[in-house]
């Protein structure tokens, strides 16, 4: 073989990546992407308006025709950054500032529908725009599976492109989740509204066997026109909870939890964390459920000299809690449970390079360029951590990457990097060679010409052209590749 906002690189953070409440990663990751989380709000239509845009309204101010849109707009936009509901504007409260704010400019208030429809002709004009620009360059379409509350299943449909990603829509799926030839059905009116010929690939953060089926009746009616792939942080997810599932690793998570539950059910335990610890988390705020299982446990153990401290303190002892049976128990484990540690601290040379995958992600400009040099990287990280006991973890990782994470995209990407293609470190296997073939293949079909793509082709292979120094590689690696 050779995890992230993410985005549409193949990177959106996890499950729901796109919702604070558990969505690169993002989730803007593989938005990259898309990249969970969450990260970058991607659910923010304004983010990738130019500067130009922006200049233009505020040279309209002096335009006495276009004030009051320009009025709705800002406040429409107020309300929607903020999360606010729209009758927002029939606060007293409100309008007094208002009152304040305008006194001696004369200024009729929108109305609560006038502003919706600014907005709405906004974000339409937004969208027009940006679907000029994936129909001339390609574009990456993020389907986000995600439950609500009340447990009803959706699908927020997410594109992006190499001017900035929009949320189209969100679908429910709650009567067909389990139903392949609707599911299949779905994705393929999604498609129609995008139009087949300017999609790369289509990411996802659902592995059921009955989207997986549906991928296939998808793939088969549009000729493998695109290519699937899954978000790399649900891959790394689901790779950390296979690992929190072997026993060795259950235990010491059980233990864990014990002690954070321990730590944060108390008023005396909370105050002295902050006395002892200060204002840093021992629970981690992860949207990714099994990321943050991990997170937790790297943070106990970083924080055991402090813990053992904090036991061991009068105000501690002192206290009726000390002597209840759980306390005496907990305190064991925190002060003498040296097997425990121990255990704990492998387990983390495993999963701290796999996590490591997701932040390289979130930091880098295009995701998907970097994900297959950083998922080797952790496998190495993992070999020189264990030793001779890395072969297992190996295999696991493997299995993830060859059933679910990996895409010509990705080779193809990696290949294209030019930091990684023109280093010591990079290396060409059957793997990167047929991923890049399939990509220029499919792309002749589209946008792109393929004896063009030939040329281009050659020229990065020799070095030569705009790749001919050091000074240009550096200025083609500030601009984002394989972004649609």
């Amino acid at each position: 073989m050779a995890t992230t906002r993410t985005n549409a690189d193949g990177v959106y953070l996890g499950e729901g990546s796109f919702r604070k409440e558990f969505c690169v990663p993002s989730r803007q990751a593989e938005l990259s992407t898309p990249s969970s989380g969450q990260k970058t709000n991607s659910c923010n239509l304004y983010e990738d308006k130019s500067v130009s845009h922006r200049q233009e309204s505020e040279s309209s101010m002096g335009a006495s025709d276009n004030i009051d849109s320009l009025v709705a707009n800002s406040i429409g936009r107020l309300i929607f950054e903020a999360g606010l509901e729209p009758d927002f504007v029939h606060l007293p409260s409100y309008n007094g500032v208002i009152d304040l704010l305008t006194r001696g400019v004369r200024i009729a208030m929108p109305s609560y529908e006038y502003i919706l429809q600014v907005q709405l002709s906004e974000v339409q004009q937004h969208e027009r725009a940006l679907r000029q620009q994936w129909e001339k360059s390609g574009c990456s379409v993020i389907l986000d599976r995600w439950k609500s509350r009340c447990g009803k299943r959706f699908v927020s449909v997410f594109v992006h492109c190499r001017e900035g990603m929009m949320f189209l829509r969100s679908i429910d799926i709650s009567a067909i989740f389990d139903d392949v030839d609707e599911l299949a059905a779905m994705v393929c009116h999604v498609i129609e509204d995008i139009g087949v010929r300017s999609i790369v690939q289509i990411i996802i953060n659902d592995v059921s066997p009955h989207m997986q089926a549906a991928e296939h009746a998808v793939l088969k009616k549009y000729e493998q026109s695109f290519i699937f792939t899954v978000c790399a942080d649900h891959c790394i997810n689901l790779l950390l909870e296979n690992i929190g599932a072997l026993d060795n690793v259950k235990d010491v998570l059980m233990k864990a939890r014990d002690i954070t539950r321990f730590l944060y059910g108390h008023a005396l335990t909370m105050e002295l964390k902050r006395l002892y610890i200060g204002n840093a988390d021992i629970i981690s705020n992860s949207n990714l459920k099994f990321v943050a299982v991990f997170d937790t446990l790297e943070n106990l153990v970083s924080h055991r000299d402090n813990l053992v401290e904090m036991f061991s303190s009068e105000e501690w002892v002192s206290s009726d809690l000390a002597s209840t049976s759980l306390s005496m128990h907990i305190c064991e484990v925190v002060q003498t449970e040296d097997a425990f540690w121990s255990a704990a601290a492998n387990i983390l040379k495993v999963t701290d390079p796999l996590i490591s995958v997701l932040y390289k992600l979130e930091g880098d400009k295009c995701p998907v360029s970097v994900l297959y040099d950083a998922m080797d990287s952790a496998k190495e990280d993992i070999k020189r951590n264990l030793g001779d006991e890395h072969g297992s973890y190996w295999l696991m990782i493997d299995h993830i990457w060859d059933d679910y994470l990996h895409s010509p995209v990705h080779a193809a990407a990696y290949f294209l990097n030019p930091t990684i293609f023109y280093s010591d470190r990079f290396r060409n296997d059957a793997e990167i060679s047929s991923g890049i073939t399939t990509c220029i293949l499919r792309a002749s079909k589209s946008h792109y010409d393929a004896l063009l793509t030939a040329e281009q082709m050659d020229v990065y292979l020799r070095k030569s052209g705009t790749f001919d120094s050091d000074s240009a590689v550096e200025e083609a690696v500030g601009t984002p590749q394989g972004k649609g």
